[in-house]
C-alpha cells in the first residue's frame, strides 16, 4: 500500500515549530490555534513514524530527526524560491534571451538607443542582435532565428505581421565644411555637379531616392554605389562625396563631422517592425518597438 503523501501545510507548521521553538510562538505566527498546530504536529509524527519534538525541562525541544528533517525542508524551499523566481523572471522577461534582426538602416543609430534602454529595464536578460540583408527577413523570422526584425524595407508577406514605429524624410548627408552645408533643404538638382554616393535602383534606398527626384522631375546620376548606409556614411566621412540617405541613419551623424540636411519634398519612409504572424510574439518584442518608438519620436 503506499504511503500517505505529507501534505505542504504539516510541512509548513513544523517549520513554524522548528524556527520558533515553540507551539504558542507558530501559533500566532500562523494565525492559528495551539490545540489546531498541535494536532497538525502529532499527525505529522504518525504519518512519518518518528517524534520530532521532546519537552525537557519545560522546553520544547527538537529530535535529531526533526533536525534532519529541517534541512531537507529548508534544501527544498530554496529550490522552490529559486523555481518561483525563475518563473517570475520568464513571465516578465527580466533574465530571458531575446534575438531580434535588423537592417543597418534601423540597427545603425536607433536599435543602439533602444537597446541601451532596454537593456537599464531589464539588466538580467541577455540580448542577440543580428544585422541582415533585406532578402533575408522572410526565412530569419519564418524559421525562428529571432523575433521580429527592424528595417526600412516594407514586408509584403501574408506570414508576417508589421509594425511601423516612425516615419521619417531623406537627408542629404555631407561633411560639414562642404559649400552647401549651409541650406536649409537640398533639392535633387542642387546635386548634379555633386559626386553622388547612392543606391541600386531595386533597394528600398533606390526606390525612396528615385521616388523623391521624380517629384522634382530629376533623373537620379550615381557615381559610387554602395548597398549598406554604414558604407555611404564611411565615404561620406573621407569627403568622396554626398550621399542621400533615411534620417534615422544620419541619427548623431555631427559626431562624425557631418551634417544632415532635409531633402526637398522627400517621400515618407516608414520604419518597420516585423515578426511571424503564426508564432507567439514575446514580451520582449513589444518591449522592443516600445523603445524604438520612444527614441523616433
Amino acid at each position: 500500500m503506499a504511503k500517505a503523501r505529507l501534505k505542504e501545510r504539516q510541512i509548513e507548521v513544523f517549520r513554524a515549530v522548528m524556527a520558533t521553538g515553540s507551539l504558542t510562538s507558530a501559533a500566532q505566527q500562523l494565525g492559528v490555534s495551539q490545540p489546531s498546530l498541535s494536532m497538525t504536529i502529532r499527525r505529522f509524527e504518525d504519518e512519518i513514524g518518528a517524534p520530532l519534538f521532546e519537552r525537557i525541562g519545560g522546553r520544547l525541544l527538537p529530535t535529531e530527526e526533526a533536525k534532519l528533517i529541517l534541512v531537507e525542508v529548508e534544501r527544498v524551499y530554496g529550490q522552490f524560491d529559486r523555481l518561483s523566481e525563475a518563473i517570475r523572471s520568464i513571465a516578465t522577461g527580466d533574465a530571458s534571451v531575446f534575438r531580434f534582426g535588423t537592417t543597418p538602416s534601423i540597427g545603425m543609430r536607433l536599435v543602439p538607443k533602444a537597446l541601451k534602454r532596454l537593456k537599464e529595464r531589464h539588466g538580467a536578460r541577455t540580448f542577440y542582435c543580428d544585422f541582415l540583408a533585406q532578402k533575408d527577413i522572410r526565412d530569419y523570422l519564418l524559421f525562428g532565428q529571432g523575433s521580429c526584425v527592424t528595417t526600412i524595407a516594407e514586408a509584403n508577406d501574408p506570414t508576417l505581421d508589421t509594425r511601423v514605429i516612425a516615419r521619417g524624410k531623406l537627408v542629404c548627408l555631407m561633411p560639414r565644411a562642404h559649400r552647401l552645408a549651409r541650406h536649409a533643404s537640398i533639392s535633387p538638382g542642387m546635386l548634379a555637379k555633386e559626386t553622388l554616393i547612392s543606391f541600386a535602383p531595386e533597394t528600398p534606398h533606390g526606390r525612396y531616392i528615385d521616388a523623391t527626384y521624380a517629384r522634382a522631375g530629376v533623373a537620379r546620376r550615381t557615381d559610387i554605389f554602395v548597398h549598406f548606409v554604414e558604407a555611404a556614411i564611411s565615404f561620406v566621412s573621407e569627403d568622396i562625396g554626398v550621399s542621400i540617405i533615411d534620417q534615422f541613419s544620419a541619427v548623431d551623424c555631427e559626431r562624425a563631422g557631418l551634417v544632415a540636411i532635409p531633402m526637398e519634398n522627400s517621400v515618407d519612409i516608414p520604419a518597420y517592425v516585423h515578426w511571424y504572424r503564426f508564432r507567439p510574439r514575446p514580451r520582449a518584442t513589444d518591449e522592443l518597438i516600445e523603445a524604438l518608438v520612444e527614441i523616433a519620436v
